[in-house]
Parts: structure tokens; C-alpha cells; sequence
């Protein structure tokens, strides 16, 4: 989910954060009863934030972004709480300035991969 045209990127984050912040306090059941009588177990889709957190770190490190891995400690983790947080992360991107290169980048590859995630659980979920 490449931004389209310069100025899009905070369009597009803004829209991934009204997405998480509708479906981050949902339900989701994992299993269904069975005939032994054990029900299904239920999560919040926020209970997968430090996954999707931790995802992206990892493509980043994967591919060498020293900048994006600089850019999610320094905007997306609560260093107080120790926590990945999406909206902040989210909230960041939406307010980056326009221009620099660098940053324009670190949000192309975090969009992308977020965007994709969070349309999943929006499709199966929302």
C-alpha cells in the first residue's frame, strides 16, 4: 500500500489507525466448542498488537533498515510501559512532515506491511 501520490501517506495512516482503533477492542474467537464440552477461546484483536509490532521490526531488521528499526523504537514503543504501541506509531506517521526522503521511505515500508495486516483482521473480523 504504497502511498499513490505525494501527501498520501498520512491519508493512508490515518485510515489504518481508524481500522485499528475499530477493531483493536473486538472479540475474535480462536476455537469453536468441541464434543468434549471445551468452548472456544476468545482474544482481542489488541492482544496481537506486540505481534504486529514485533513483525515489523523484524522485516526491518531482516532487511538491513537500520532507519525504520530506528524509527518504530523511537515512535511506536512505550518505553515506560515496555509495549509496542500501533497508535502511536500510527499517530506518527500521520503527523511526519512532508520532504525528507528518509522518512518518506520509512513510511512506505511501514504502511505497506501494516496496511496489509490490518485489512486482514478488518476483512475476517470486522
Amino acid at each position: 500500500m504504497a502511498p499513490s501520490h505525494p501527501g498520501s501517506a498520512a491519508s493512508d495512516a490515518q485510515e489504518l489507525l481508524d481500522i485499528w482503533q475499530r477493531l483493536s477492542s473486538q472479540h475474535v474467537a480462536l476455537a469453536t466448542g468441541c464434543a468434549c464440552g471445551i468452548g472456544g477461546v476468545t482474544l482481542r484483536l489488541q492482544d496481537f498488537e506486540q505481534d504486529i509490532a514485533d513483525y515489523l521490526l523484524a522485516q526491518a531488521e531482516r532487511g538491513q533498515r537500520a532507519d525504520i528499526v530506528a524509527f518504530l523504537r523511537r515512535h511506536g514503543f512505550d518505553e515506560a510501559a515496555g509495549l509496542w504501541r500501533l497508535d502511536a506509531l500510527l499517530g506518527a506517521l500521520i503527523d511526519a512532515p512532508d520532504g525528507s526522503a528518509a522518512e518518506a521511505e520509512a513510511s512506505d515500508f511501514l504502511l505497506s506491511r501494516l496496511g496489509k495486516t490490518l485489512r486482514s483482521f478488518a476483512k475476517l473480523h470486522g
